[in-house]
Order: structure tokens, then sequence, then C-alpha cells
């Protein structure tokens, strides 16, 4: 994962709703215990990724989609936006990025 700064993690999705809104909030819980309180996470469609997205966080399904539509970003790659361990790795890459 990147060394550069992070301001805002975007969780990616077909319609930007519904699992990936779930993982956002999971993922925003656990850098507030952290102590990170300078990253924005927000959910939308994978078709709505700027080029200059920092940090997306998409199904695996969708994850060749979001590397075209943000080809420079920082891809985590996840099978169940609920229940995965890469959550506790963006919180300490971004933790690392601000040491």
């Amino acid at each position: 994962m990147s060394a550069d700064l992070t301001h805002t993690v975007i969780f990616a999705c077909d319609a930007g709703m519904g699992s990936s809104a779930m993982g956002a909030t999971l993922l925003r819980t656990k850098l507030k215990a952290a102590g990170i309180t300078d990253v924005t996470v927000i959910n939308k469609a994978v078709a709505e990724l700027a080029s200059d997205a920092e940090f997306v966080i998409t199904h695996s399904g969708l994850t060749d989609r979001a590397r075209h539509m943000a080809p420079d970003a920082v891809h985590v790659t996840v099978e169940n936006f609920m229940a995965t361990p890469k959550y506790d790795e963006v919180v300490e890459t971004l933790r690392a990025q601000r040491a």
C-alpha cells in the first residue's frame, strides 16, 4: 500500500450503497478507535470514481473496473465488505503514513 498521505478512502460498488456503505461504517469506526480523524470514508458507485481517487476499496468482482477508473489510486480488494481483516491492514497503513 502507498506511503503517500491519504485523506479520502472510497468504498466503491455497483450502486454505491448497501454492503459498501456498511463496510465504510466499519472502517470509520476502526479509524476512530485508532485515533485517525483526518481521513474521510465515503461510498459511491464504481462508475462515479474520479481518476484522481486516492484509496479505493472494492469487492473482488469490481476491482478491474475500479483500477480502470482510478489507475493511480491504492486499491484494496475484499471478498466481503462486512467481514474482512483487510480493514485492519488499511488502518495500519494509514497510521504508518501519519507516524
